[in-house]
């Protein structure tokens, strides 16, 4: 069987889980989200308003940023062709570990294989 050199999509499965993290992001704020277009948009999660309005912002900001981490790092390996920097697969591994350890029910288990694919690809390269 052919070595399918999974690191190659390092950045496309980023960019997945940011596209997956959005999407929950506006289902799950989808009533904070309305409230907040309501209310005009501009400066509508200041510390006089609900809490919750502010928690789905950041909720759907983190998703376009990981999709933004996504996109770039697709283009460093594309641009490169090789695997993505072994800091940034141990960071990923220490970021989703914290992250699992904080909330056990969220996503952070999504970035754990991503991380261990750009770490042993780094290795085997």
């Amino acid at each position: 069987m052919k070595n399918m050199k999974l690191w190659r999509y390092s950045g496309i499965f980023l960019v997945a889980t940011g596209i997956l993290h959005t999407i929950v992001a506006l289902i799950m704020g989808k009533d904070a989200f309305l409230e907040i277009i309501r209310d005009g948009v501009i400066n509508v999660t200041s510390a006089s308003q609900d809490c919750m309005r502010a928690f789905a912002v950041w909720f759907f900001i983190c998703g376009i940023f990981i999709i933004l981490l996504g996109q770039v790092l697709h283009y460093y390996i594309k641009k490169e062709q090789k695997p993505a920097p072994l800091f940034f697969g141990y960071s990923l591994l220490i970021f989703s570990i914290f992250g699992c350890l904080i909330e056990p029910g969220s996503g952070f288990w999504l970035f754990i294989p991503q991380a261990l694919i750009i770490i042993f690809a780094k290795r085997r390269a």
